[in-house]
Formats: C-alpha cells, sequence, structure tokens
C-alpha cells in the first residue's frame, strides 16, 4: 500500500509539472507573438515638424566665399644629372628669377665643353683653308661641302655642351617662395628629378561661385570688396578677371577675382570672402537644417496634404543658417525642418509644430 502511494504522489508531481511546463510554454508563446506584431506594425504617419517658405533678401549684398589661390605654382626639376655640390636656397628663402637655387658638380661637363669649343675652333679653321683653296681650285667642292656640315655639327655639339654647363646651375624660373624643396648636399640629382616647389604670390586669386541671374549682372574689370578671416578689420580691393562661360552641376557660374598682394603679406589658402557688386533680391529663403544630400544636388521634403513630397532645388547665396532658393519651391510651402531624415518620397505625416 506505501509503494502504491507513493507512485500515486510522483504521477501526481509529474502531471503538475508538465501542465505548468505547458503553461509557461503558451504564455511565452504568446508574448514572443505579441513582440512580433509589435515589431512588425506600422506607423501610420510620421511626426515632421515644418516652416512655411517665405520670401526674403538673404543679405544686402552678394557674398561670395572662396579661398586664396597663387598666380604661379611651379615645381621646378632638374634638367641635368649629378651630384649636388652646394644649395643657395632652401624652403622659405625667396628667389627671383634666374637666381641660383642649387649647384651639380660640373668638372665632367666643363671638360666636355671644352672639347666641344676645341672641334669648333679646328672646322673653322679647316672651313677657312679649304675656302682659299677651293677659290684656286685646289680641292674638290665636295671636300668644303664636307668641312661645313663638320663645322655645323661642331657648332651644335658646343651649344649642347654649354647649355649641359649652365643647367648644373639650377635656377629660378620664377619669382617667389620656396614652399618645399626636396634635395640635399651629396644627393645624386638625375634627369627630371624634384628639386623644389615654388610660389609666386604677388597676385593672388579667388575663386567663386555665383548664380545665373549674378553672373549677367557683373562683368569682367569691375572692383570687389575682399574680407579675410585673418585680418577682420580690413578690406582688400580685388578685381574680377574672368567669369565662366559653362556653369556647374550646381547651376553655378565660377568667377575669378585677382588680388594684389601689396600691404599685408598675404598666402594660399586663406579664406575669404569676396562682395559681389550685385544688390540681392528678394527670392524664398528657407534653413540650411531642411537640406538633405548635399548642396551641390540639394532637395527638401515638402508636406502636400498628408504626404512628404521629394523636391530638387536650385540654391543661389546662404550665410551659416539659411539659402537661398531660385527654383523649386514656391511661396507658402510647408519645407520640413525637421524628421526628415526618416521620411522616403510619399510617406504620410503628421505635423507636429
Amino acid at each position: 500500500m506505501k509503494i502504491r502511494k507513493s507512485r500515486l504522489i510522483i504521477i501526481a508531481i509529474v502531471v503538475v509539472a508538465i501542465v505548468f511546463v505547458a503553461f509557461k510554454l503558451a504564455v511565452n508563446k504568446q508574448k514572443f507573438q505579441e513582440e512580433v506584431a509589435f515589431s512588425q506594425r506600422t506607423i501610420d504617419k510620421i511626426p515632421v515638424a515644418v516652416e512655411v517658405a517665405s520670401k526674403n533678401v538673404l543679405s544686402e549684398n552678394v557674398v561670395a566665399t572662396g579661398t586664396l589661390e597663387a598666380s604661379d605654382v611651379l615645381n621646378l626639376v632638374s634638367e641635368t644629372q649629378g651630384k649636388i655640390i652646394a644649395i643657395y636656397k632652401e624652403k622659405g628663402d625667396r628667389v627671383s628669377v634666374g637666381e641660383v637655387i642649387a649647384k651639380v658638380d660640373d668638372e665632367v661637363i666643363s671638360a666636355n665643353v671644352l672639347t666641344a669649343e676645341a672641334n669648333y675652333t679646328q672646322f673653322e679653321k679647316d672651313v677657312e683653308r679649304l675656302t682659299r683653296l677651293a677659290e684656286q681650285n685646289a680641292v674638290t667642292k665636295r671636300d668644303l661641302e664636307q668641312a661645313n656640315i663638320g663645322l655645323k655639327k661642331a657648332k651644335a655639339d658646343l651649344i649642347n655642351a654649354r647649355k649641359a654647363l649652365s643647367n648644373t646651375s639650377i635656377k629660378a624660373p620664377i619669382s617667389g617662395y620656396i614652399n618645399n624643396d626636396f634635395i640635399t648636399v651629396g644627393q645624386l640629382l638625375g634627369g627630371g628629378s624634384p628639386v623644389c616647389e615654388i610660389v609666386n604670390n604677388s597676385q593672388l586669386k579667388l575663386n567663386v561661385k555665383v548664380s545665373e541671374r549674378e553672373a549677367y549682372k557683373i562683368k569682367i574689370g569691375q572692383n570687389v570688396a575682399v574680407r579675410l578671416s585673418v585680418f577682420p578689420d580690413k578690406k582688400f580691393s580685388g578685381r574680377i578677371t574672368s567669369i565662366a562661360e559653362k556653369a556647374d552641376a550646381a547651376m553655378k557660374f565660377n568667377v575669378e577675382i585677382t588680388i594684389s598682394n601689396n600691404g599685408a603679406h598675404l598666402r594660399s589658402g586663406l579664406y575669404a570672402e569676396a562682395e559681389l557688386p550685385v544688390k540681392n533680391e528678394e527670392n524664398i529663403i528657407i534653413k540650411k537644417v531642411s537640406i538633405i544630400g548635399s548642396m551641390e544636388n540639394p532637395q527638401v521634403f515638402v508636406v502636400e496634404g498628408e504626404k512628404a513630397i521629394r523636391k530638387t532645388l536650385i540654391i543661389g547665396q546662404s550665410n551659416n543658417k539659411e539659402v537661398e532658393v531660385l527654383s523649386g519651391l514656391t511661396e507658402g510651402d510647408k519645407v520640413v525642418v525637421s524628421g526628415q531624415l526618416n521620411l522616403k518620397d510619399g510617406d504620410n505625416v503628421k505635423v507636429i509644430n
């Protein structure tokens, strides 16, 4: 009887355990299904904030930005070969046209010049002698012709030898500053080897971008006021020297402004702002944060009804916060300024502001 009673207890415990496990599995299954359903549910409307596009004047004058570039940048290479025996100008030094920067060993080349000079002198004397004999019919015309051909070749050899000797003195072809050098004393230099980089900042160029309408309101030769961030209290005078004949992918035209480097030691790479002689017109102004993509290919979302519609823009001038829209929007459009990163064209949206 005791054994039978024990078996009944064990069976009861097993049954209770099975019921408990089944219950837990059912609860977990329901919870899992709820989680799957939650993860798969779709948001009917994406919340966004909008601002109404309106017309305004971005700034009184058209201000375009860019960086200063040197009028001439030259990478000087060697026209000779040999060992460098002296360096006269190094990085940071100013050089003038024709000034010697470095000297290459010229002992062998000097000997070649002496040989070429001797050959040339010999052929000169031969031609003079044969010319006198030819006048007396003492030599044939062919002998004189051969002597003249030899003289021309000797002259060419002498010119080449003297040029090679001249090339052992590496000279600056332009005036400017040595921005970088690539040689050391004792180095074996080959033909075409880099020697140094010379930057001529006597005149600087500023390349800026303007819209199509602004491009037709300026002309070559006009004076332009230029400001530099490193000299906030100064204005520099520039002159428009080029206006592009073709727009870039963003429908902008490149304008080149030349600035004389007088009075201040201006350097290439400085950030600059040019105030072009054009008055800004009233246009649609939107916030920069509303733009998706790049400024080269700007796009925004506008809310039409309850849908987000993607629009491609053509933009004009801009500042730190706002940008001028030349095409792509109309006054009164509701431009999405927050939440646009989650949007796709045609999504349902809910305006929350």
